[in-house]
Formats: C-alpha cells, structure tokens, sequence
C-alpha cells in the first residue's frame, strides 16, 4: 500500500482517501535581535525552536469525516508521534498542535461534502 506519511497509526495517502495537497515545514535558526538606541541591533543565539510541519488538504463525504476524527483520538492521546514518510525516512517524534476543518456542500444529514483540513505538528524534542 503507497502512503505519502505515516503519524503514529495514521496514514496519509489515496489509499485511505485521506492524503494531503501540501506540506510546509518551517524551521527558526535561533537568532535574536537586541535592540540598542544609538547603533544597529546585536544579533544573539537564543538556540535553534523546534521546527513545525503544517499539511494541508481536502476530503470528501463521511470518510474524510471519519479520519479528521481519528486524527484528534491521536491528539487527544497527549502523547508524541513517530513520523515516517512515504520512502520509509523517520522523520522522529513529533505533537499533534492544531487541527483544523472547514466542512461545505453540508446535505441533511449533516454529512459535508467537501472538508478542507490543516494539520500542524511541532517537533518533540526532550533530549
């Protein structure tokens, strides 16, 4: 089975209906600015954040639903995440920090049928 990534016991991927469009990772330097009043600021190494993952994507009908749902059972769990991607590289630990879900075409019975959906993770590092 082909998957674009693999969060604990979640996988992305078609196969599950359930993959993302895009990902964006972000990571800070740790570089701060002090500000002096009559020169230039002095640059300072505060120490490298933690670097952020954010997914974003579409799905559709219950079974996109359905995911978003078991997405925020693993949030819930309170616990940092393997993350493997798709050729098989671990990416380390990671925390679930936000899911979002923004559900159109809403029919009757409550069911939407398109969700567009963020995921942001934040590196887990306790070393």
């Amino acid at each position: 089975m082909r998957q674009q990534m693999v969060l604990g016991n979640f996988i992305f991927g078609l196969s599950r209906e359930f993959s993302y469009d895009t990902l964006t990772r972000n990571s800070d330097g740790g570089w701060t600015s002090l500000e002096i009043i009559a020169s230039k600021p002095q640059t300072r190494q505060s120490g490298q954040k933690a670097e952020t993952l954010t997914f974003t994507g579409k799905a559709m009908y219950g079974t996109g639903m359905q995911r978003l749902d078991e997405l925020r059972a693993l949030q819930n769990e309170r616990r940092p995440l393997p993350l493997v991607d798709g050729i098989g590289r671990n990416w380390g630990l990671w925390r679930i920090n936000t899911i979002a879900e923004s559900q159109s075409a809403v029919i009757d019975d409550g069911t939407a049928m398109l969700i567009g959906w963020t995921l942001t993770l934040e590196e887990f590092v306790n070393a």
